[in-house]
């Protein structure tokens, strides 16, 4: 992947972990499924929380995020009950246990680059949030943890951001530590001890209240390693943006 300009943008790097993790999907309901890795708006909500906003209401061309699977994807299902939850018009009256997946002691690295990377990079770095923030839900507790503020080189064939993402040529196959988005990867390329496995339905923008818009769906390697690919040509819709920066080449959606 060659660029005939150097474009840099400044990056927040930092890691959040648990014991659990529970990034419910939408689409499940006699179980609550939970997605392997931190979603875009879960990461949204959990930048909110650092910076005090009760609400993110998204633009797709503001801020951009990353995530790279630190430990192995492990699930268990737990039973919880929900009450004083609701449940289609019960309120507080519904008690039924509910079956719970969630990821077993998750580990992720976060990257963002957007209007408020120093504020939240001081806060990070501080340990210093305006709300709790969580792994998806309330029970699922985490302190990010700093890892660096750096400049990155942004990516692309003909280095030219168009409509908040860059184009890449597929001149080889790439590798990535980072989640990649499915409509960014034109092919895939085996390699030994590696497993790749794709997840979909991951909700896009937040339009705010419990309005959304769009989806994506995601190539990642449960067990944390690098992905071998070759990029589809740009631009894409939802835009994606591509960063060299000190873990290696990483997808920002």
């Amino acid at each position: 992947m060659g660029t005939t300009a150097r474009l840099t943008v400044p990056l927040l790097i930092f890691d959040v972990a648990g014991h659990l993790a529970h990034f419910r999907r939408p689409d499940t309901a006699v179980t609550h499924a939970t997605y392997p890795f931190p979603t875009r708006t879960a990461l949204r909500g959990m930048l909110g929380a650092i910076l005090g906003r009760p609400e993110w209401v998204d633009t797709e061309h503001e801020a951009w995020t990353g995530v790279r699977i630190l430990n192995p994807i492990r699930t268990r299902a737990q039973e919880l009950s929900m009450l004083g939850k609701g449940w289609f018009g019960n309120g507080d009256a519904f008690n039924r246990p509910t079956a719970i997946e969630l990821v077993v002691e998750p580990a992720y690295r976060i990257y963002y680059t957007g209007p408020d990377g120093q504020e939240l990079a001081e806060r990070i770095r501080q340990r210093r949030s305006h709300f709790p923030t969580y792994l998806g839900s309330a029970y699922a507790l985490t302190v990010p943890r700093f890892i660096a503020w750096e400049e990155a080189e942004e990516v692309g064939g003909e280095a030219a951001v168009a409509g908040g993402a860059v184009n890449v040529a597929p001149e080889g196959p790439l590798e990535s530590p980072a989640v990649v988005p499915t409509h960014a990867v034109l092919d895939v390329e085996p390699v030994p001890g590696r497993v790749y496995a794709r997840v979909g339905g991951v909700l896009h923008t937040h339009l705010g209240g419990r309005r959304f818009r769009r989806s994506l769906s995601f190539l990642y390697e449960p067990n944390g390693q690098a992905i071998r690919f070759w990029p589809a040509p740009g631009p894409y819709d939802p835009p994606v943006r591509w960063v060299r920066c000190s873990d290696g080449l990483v997808c920002l959606w």
